[in-house]
């Protein structure tokens, strides 16, 4: 790679990471369009970082920026250049690399930098991030709009479960609308409220489960979201970025209760890194090429009627739940069950 560009740059330094500073980046960037030199574009963001600074302290945070952007820089190599963003997000860009192929490969080496990390001050914890690429010229020319379209894969790599590295498709990606700021402040409390507002209203039992699961199944994007009877699957709702071209079929009541906590939950994020477990359930997600399940029994005091079940295909990573996924989906099940018990209905 031609480095020419930064020699009169090489102060102009993160003083946490050592990485470029973003400006640097983006005048890189400037450069390689007005020469019409092709690259690609990303957007990395380390995953559940709050939850380090809020669980570790902020010198360890510390310590995982400055490890990411060392091994991001390992792996980049002499291919492209490192920037921070901000926070705990970083930049780089690869010159003379467009084609689809190529820049895959060089999300997947990013990506899997992670696999051997470690962080002397927090050994027990787990780093990993989320990438979005996007690529000049294939999908714009304006350094602006390769911004907002290699953020549109990164929510969607959010969305999916994070831990995985998303490029930029128009035909997948382009109505994913970005959160706005009014957006950011949608918590887990609000989610909560929309949902159970959306149960109790005027509207038949039918349509309203069915209105709910669409409804969470487009915020979270989730593959496949249903409630399991004891006979069939009712109100499937699949997602528009949904790679099942086949129908799902039951587990059946036994193998859950057999796979089930106490309280009737169970999720898993890669279903076959538990090589151990011989429940026969897993019989059942090998069938359906399953990587990824969250189940949530739907009953009100002894009335049972039914589990509310998602389903994420195999990936490269599998889906992995945030805690506010799980909550939400668990409490969607006690709302239809007590829903159900009041109106003395069944599913």
């Amino acid at each position: 790679m031609d480095l020419s560009f930064f020699e009169d740059k090489k102060d102009m330094l993160d003083n946490l990471t050592g990485v470029y500073e973003r400006q640097v980046i983006i005048s890189y960037m400037n450069y390689l369009i007005s020469n019409n030199i092709e690259f690609t574009f990303a957007i990395l963001d380390v995953d559940n970082f709050k939850f380090v600074n809020d669980n570790y302290g902020h010198l360890v945070g510390d310590e995982v920026l400055k490890k990411v952007a060392n091994t991001i820089k390992e792996v980049v190599n002499d291919y492209g250049v490192v920037g921070r963003y901000g926070g705990d997000e970083f930049i780089f860009v690869f010159p003379n690399i467009q084609k689809y192929e190529d820049a895959w490969q060089c999300g997947f080496n990013v990506l899997k930098s992670t696999n051997n990390m470690v962080i002397p001050e927090a050994k027990s914890l787990i780093v990993s991030y989320t990438i979005g690429m996007s690529r000049f010229p294939f999908d714009h020319t304006n350094i602006d709009e390769l911004f907002v379209i290699a953020d549109k894969a990164l929510y969607r790599g959010k969305i999916k479960g994070r831990n995985c590295f998303i490029i930029y498709l128009k035909e997948k990606h382009q109505n994913i609308d970005l959160l706005t700021k009014r957006d950011k402040v949608y918590t887990l409390m609000h989610l909560n409220n929309k949902v159970y507002t959306m149960l109790m209203s005027d509207e038949d039992t039918d349509k309203k489960i069915s209105s709910v699961l669409a409804f969470v199944g487009s915020v979270l994007m989730l593959e496949h979201i249903c409630i399991e009877t004891k006979t069939d699957l009712k109100y499937d709702y699949y997602h528009p970025l949904s790679k099942r071209t086949d129908g799902y079929y039951p587990y059946g009541f036994d193998l859950i209760a057999e796979r089930t906590d106490s309280n009737g939950f169970y999720s898993e994020n890669v279903i076959f890194n538990n090589k151990e477990d011989k429940t026969r359930i897993f019989d059942k997600f090998n069938e359906q090429n399953i990587y990824s399940v969250v189940l949530c029994r739907i009953k009100a005091y002894e009335k049972m009627y039914g589990y509310l079940r998602v389903d994420m295909v195999a990936t490269n990573t599998g889906r992995i739940w945030q805690e506010n996924d799980l909550v939400l989906l668990n409490n969607i099940a006690n709302y239809i069950g007590l829903m159900l018990y009041s109106k003395n209905e069944e599913i």
